[in-house]
């Protein structure tokens, strides 16, 4: 191996960087989040649009589209909305004699748990948090810009039929 090889082997990936400037990614290079999002978000809606969907399909693209979203676009409120879509519920898993469930003072003199708490996630509630976000960083509705072939001449002015009719 020549020396010049052998000595670029050694250099960190820091010290490449500023001898190949070109080798940077731009803005262009990167990953396309917009993309990813809108991705997912289609997604979702062909999992539920689906007469045959599961759930947990929905529970996971929900989660996945939660996850993808990055740490400088979350902010206080869409932290409170998620822990918002948390909730608390108690089941009441008493004993069943002859179908009649057992009272809370038996429970409590055998030592039987008489409720449970369980806590579930309302996956739809999480899903709007993400539209709730988005829309506060406006990258919902915003204007794109779009080239339109006419076939017309760009002349800088308005090109208006009725006026050359006249």
């Amino acid at each position: 191996m020549s020396e010049d090889l052998k000595s670029l082997t050694d250099l960190n990936l820091s010290d490449l960087m500023d001898m190949f400037p070109e080798a940077r990614l731009t803005i262009r290079d990167r990953i396309p989040t917009n993309m990813l999002l809108l991705y997912t978000f289609l997604n979702i809606n062909k999992t539920i649009s689906q007469i045959k969907f599961s759930s947990e399909e929905i529970r996971e693209s929900i989660l996945a589209l939660v996850a993808m979203i990055p740490d400088e676009l979350r902010d206080p409120q869409f932290v409170e909305e998620l822990t918002a879509a948390k909730q608390e519920i108690w089941d009441d898993v008493r004993p069943e004699f002859c179908e009649v469930k057992a009272s809370l003072e038996y429970c409590q003199r055998k030592g039987i748990p008489a409720y449970l708490k369980i806590e579930q996630i309302n996956y739809f509630d999480m899903y709007h948090a993400v539209f709730n976000l988005l829309m506060r960083k406006h990258m919902l509705l915003q204007a794109q810009p779009k080239e339109i072939m006419t076939g017309l001449p760009a002349t800088g002015k308005e090109f208006n039929v009725r006026d050359e009719e006249e």
